[in-house]
């Protein structure tokens, strides 16, 4: 899988800001340049980020995220959906969080999650639906990590939204994934997968997201 490098860099402190979006062969986890933040700080940066394409560009990310996950097909869609006013423009990651440089760094997967917690909270996060009777068949790249999701998320879909609507490191994302552990325990038993709780939060939102998505479409309240 060709990850995906988003890049809007420019000096510190310089006077004008430079926007680029690139797409490059490596596996940089999702992070802002040494001097800024890593790990869950980053991962907040990541999900504002995410969150501002959504508010502005909400059709296009949903139709570019409708069908099956397809990694290779991301390498040239997901790229068209970065926005340099999510940089720098109103509501921005830049102006949210006072900064003159910002470089974040991610992949499909991790960019694919971020989109999907914004959904979540935009669609569903005040009225959530009642999924169907028969779980959403998870199919495409990475399915087994999806249908591993999709049941965590059946089990206990009260926790899972509450997982999704957390900030990234706080400690209200660990309490949730505290309260997810048993289904997380018993979801795992069956596939036995392995991922970092970015990838996981990711995949429980795209999972909840599909269900939700199924399930209004049925008409299920």
């Amino acid at each position: 899988m060709a990850p995906l490098a988003l890049i809007a860099a420019m000096t510190a402190g310089a006077a004008h800001a430079q926007e680029t979006g690139s797409m490059r062969p490596d596996t940089s986890p999702v992070g802002v340049p040494e001097g800024r933040s890593t790990g869950d700080a980053a991962r907040a940066v990541h999900d504002d980020f995410a969150q501002c394409i959504v508010k502005r560009h909400y059709i296009q990310v949903t139709k570019t995220l409708a069908g099956p996950t397809d990694l290779a097909k991301d390498h040239t869609t997901l790229p068209k959906l970065m926005d340099k006013a999510c940089f720098f423009g109103s509501s921005s990651v830049g102006k949210v969080g006072g900064l003159e440089s910002v470089e974040v760094t991610t992949n499909p997967i991790a960019f694919r999650g971020g989109l999907f917690k914004a959904l979540v909270v935009k669609d569903f996060a005040r009225k959530p639906v009642a999924f169907g009777a028969t779980p959403v068949e998870m199919i495409g790249d990475n399915s087994d990590m999806l249908t591993f999701a999709d049941c965590v998320v059946r089990r206990n879909p009260a926790a899972s939204l509450t997982l999704i609507k957390t900030t990234a490191g706080a400690a209200a994302e660990q309490a949730a994934l505290g309260a997810l552990t048993p289904d997380l325990s018993e979801c795992a038993a069956q596939n036995r997968l392995s991922m970092r709780k970015g990838t996981l939060i990711g995949f429980v939102a795209e999972a909840y997201y599909r269900e939700s998505i199924a399930a209004k479409s049925m008409g299920v309240r």
